[in-house]
């Protein structure tokens, strides 16, 4: 009798363990397997929060490879948005008037591979035809588009190809409305580093949000 009641108690404690490894190995699996979003930043705000120049990582891919970037914020309260750049491929000059993100490679009084960000008190429609009308002075092709922002949603994007001169450049322009105007961010690239700086440049916009000006 004594033997067969230590056998049942046995079995009764081995139950109760085994439920509780279930329950435990239940509640393990439950919790959702997130991305490392917070590191990236690719799938959350992105300006949320940031100051001008802080610095942190993200992956973009470049020629169909994942690649790690070094980006600094930009705040430029002057002109009125928000932005983050690769301070490797890039080196910041701001100006009272506009921001420039230019290749150090480059000669600084006559670029080839840099961004520019300036203000417009004019509305983005009226500045669209002046940026088509001055392109067309400099290219041969030029198309424009409505084109959708990560941060700061539609805008007016300008392509411009086939370079009169024969210097083998591109231009791309964005043209961003807001309340007060409009956001005018020119990138300009050669056509040798066209998959290089024009990827990045379009990776840098898609972090561009329009703040109120000063």
């Amino acid at each position: 009798m004594r033997k067969k009641a230590i056998i049942t108690e046995l079995a009764l404690l081995l139950t109760a363990i085994l439920s509780g490894c279930g329950w435990n190995n239940a509640t393990e699996t439950a919790a959702p397997v997130l991305p490392n979003e917070t590191e990236t930043g690719t799938e959350i705000e992105i300006n949320a929060g940031k100051q001008d120049g802080e610095r942190f990582e993200t992956v973009i891919m470049i020629e169909g490879m994942e690649e790690t970037v070094q980006y600094e914020h930009v705040k430029s309260d002057a002109i009125g948005f928000e932005m983050d750049y690769d301070y490797n491929m890039l080196e910041r000059y701001s100006e009272p008037e506009r921001e420039r993100f230019i290749s150090p490679y480059d000669d600084l009084q006559d670029p080839w591979n840099y961004l520019e960000v300036t203000y417009s008190a004019e509305n983005a429609d009226t500045v669209s035809a002046s940026v088509r009308e001055t392109l067309a002075g400099d290219y041969d092709m030029i198309e424009q588009e409505s084109y959708a922002l990560d941060q700061a949603g539609e805008c007016i994007k300008t392509d411009a190809f086939d370079a009169k001169d024969g210097a083998g450049t591109l231009q791309t322009v964005y043209i961003i409305p807001a309340s007060d105007g409009c956001r005018v961010a020119t990138a300009h690239y050669t056509l040798e580093s066209a998959e290089g700086f024009g990827t990045r440049f379009d990776y840098l916009m898609q972090t561009f949000s329009v703040i109120p000006r000063n």
